[in-house]
């Protein structure tokens, strides 16, 4: 796995050629697809693996291509530019609720696995410990992803984020 200095390496290549302002201590997240960090008005995460970052792009092109913006009562940061040699995404920061970080989803189909019924049924069931209250709109949201031919098979907390729901 590439190191934060590295993926900053690469950040700083991408918002040089577009004269944004990035600085290493000011991020807004990191997981184990990559780590993003605020410009003055956007976010760019740089991505570990390559097929992470197809996803994620494509996911939020995919996304932009339906003119989707937020699903039920959660935004979804609209793409604003992705740079393939550097696996960088750059999108608008949005507030909570919102649904973000596509780098695990499949595209078109399930994972093979996804089709054994016990297997589903004890991921939703994780899923709706994790969200409680908020289970129905946040199992809405997945499927409006699925829809959409997004696999969205880890939701968390951090990703989905219910904040302002109640």
């Amino acid at each position: 796995m590439v190191d934060d200095s590295e993926l900053f390496d690469r950040v700083r290549q991408y918002a040089d050629a577009r004269q944004l302002r990035v600085t290493q201590n000011k991020k807004l997240g990191y997981g184990t697809d990559g780590t993003v960090w605020v410009t003055s008005n956007s976010a760019v995460k740089a991505v570990h693996r390559y097929e992470n970052y197809y996803v994620e792009r494509a996911s939020y092109e995919r996304l932009a291509e339906a003119d989707i913006s937020s699903i039920g009562r959660f935004a979804v940061p609209r793409l604003i530019d992705s740079d393939d040699s550097l696996q960088i995404v750059e999108m608008e920061i949005v507030e909570p609720p919102y649904v973000l970080d596509f780098g695990k989803v499949y595209l078109d189909a399930p994972p093979f696995y996804w089709r054994d019924p016990q297997l589903r049924k004890n991921a939703y069931d994780e899923w709706r410990e994790r969200f409680d209250s908020h289970w129905e709109e946040v199992a809405s949201v997945v499927y409006e992803l699925e829809r959409h031919g997004i696999y969205y098979i880890d939701p968390r907390p951090s990703n989905i984020n219910t904040d302002g729901l109640d």
